[in-house]
């Protein structure tokens, strides 16, 4: 993915989210016209504000340089970078039980076991149901879990939503 921006000073640069050499998902910039003039691919680590003498400015800091862009764009990009590291956790995702039981309710089911990309998330949270255990006044037993779980009776239709292989099923693993 990659996305042509312009920073506050009209410099137009190419955000772009792919692979380091350690397959990672990471937004870089890259700099320059590309045109016969010099192009940098600048590695970005987040987005910062600063205090400069024309007042305070938010943009993104690569690599010891500051790119003052606008904070959407910063987003749209950083999405798309979670996104593709989230579907890498496709192949094995799984479910995993959640149990913590308060003196005001308990909480007894099945979560994800790890993220998943906006798409995937889209085809199943009309099946999930947000959770806070720390809304007990005590704990009895089990941790707190505060996120989403799966709506009770709904396990086997999130399986197969999100194509779980057959090994990692529940019914598989609790041998039935």
């Amino acid at each position: 993915m990659e996305r042509t921006v312009e920073t506050k000073t009209g410099e137009r640069i190419r955000l772009r989210v792919e692979r380091d050499a350690h397959q990672v998902p990471q937004v870089y910039a890259v700099v320059g016209d590309g045109e016969g003039g010099e192009e940098r691919r600048l590695l970005c680590h987040g987005w910062v504000v600063r205090r400069l003498p024309e007042g305070i400015c938010g943009g993104i800091h690569a690599q010891g340089v500051f790119l003052e862009v606008d904070r959407k764009d910063w987003d749209a990009v950083l999405a798309e970078r979670e996104d593709l590291r989230d579907r890498d956790n496709l192949p094995d995702i799984h479910l995993v039980r959640v149990f913590s039981r308060g003196d005001r309710f308990t909480i007894d089911g099945y979560s994800l076991s790890a993220r998943v990309d906006r798409a995937t998330w889209n085809r199943i949270k009309v099946h999930m149901l947000e959770v806070d255990s720390f809304e007990n006044g005590e704990v009895l037993e089990g941790d707190h879990f505060r996120g989403w779980i799966i709506r009770q009776g709904m396990e086997s239709e999130v399986e197969r939503l999100l194509d779980v292989k057959a090994h990692l099923r529940l019914r598989s693993r609790q041998g039935g």
